[in-house]
């Protein structure tokens, strides 16, 4: 068999190839495992979202699995007034008092 016009074929090969993907696609979205983690309420995004409070309130991302349900005791364990490495707070004032 001759064909003609090898460009038309080619052309509906691809539009065969892309909707053969945009269906493998589709079905791997709306898979159960694909929104358990990438979901409205996925994993992912809720371990991003504790991730980010817990860095905004204590103003550092380090220790966050041991400490996330422990309260914390005093504001000098407070990892963002109390520089334990220094030994100081992160706050300043006057070296002097005021006259």
């Amino acid at each position: 068999m001759v064909v003609k016009n090898q460009q038309g074929q080619t052309v509906v090969e691809y539009i065969l190839l892309l909707a053969v993907a945009m269906s493998l696609i589709v079905t791997f979205y709306r898979s159960a495992t694909f929104q358990r983690f990438f979901g409205t309420q996925g994993e992912l995004g809720r371990l991003y979202k504790l991730d980010s409070e817990w860095g905004y309130r204590h103003a550092s991302m380090t220790g966050r699995a041991t400490e996330l349900n422990e309260p914390k005791a005093s504001a000098e364990q407070h990892a963002s007034y109390y520089n334990e490495a220094k030994g100081k707070s992160h706050f300043f004032g006057a070296s002097d008092p005021y006259q």
